[in-house]
């Protein structure tokens, strides 16, 4: 299967909704992306029902190994975006992987 980019998520759009021009749809998409982008920036979460829900992610520095070297390494604190997938999706997700089998 191929990825999905932005122009077939544009054009699924167009399809989903009659009279939806590309322009539009390209709009639409861009606002969603630009509000969920800004959401999360300022540590906010972001629940779709029945999709899932977007949220942020705190890792504490710990201590590591360079891969090459094996010398220990502090590896830093960051700030991570992630995704939990709502129930609903899980189970098309697993209904799909079972088809495919």
């Amino acid at each position: 299967m191929a990825d999905i980019n932005r122009q077939d998520i544009i054009r699924g759009m167009m399809a989903e909704v009659d009279g939806l021009s590309y322009s539009m749809a390209s709009a639409s998409l861009e606002a969603v992306i630009t509000c969920l982008t800004q959401a999360l920036a300022n540590h906010q979460s972001i629940m779709l029902s029945d999709f899932g829900k977007f949220g942020i992610s705190h890792r504490r520095a710990r201590s590591g190994s360079h891969p090459r070297t094996h010398q220990p390494i502090t590896i830093p604190e960051v700030t991570v975006p992630h995704f939990t997938p709502s129930p609903h999706l899980k189970k098309l997700v697993q209904k799909s992987s079972e088809k495919d089998q």
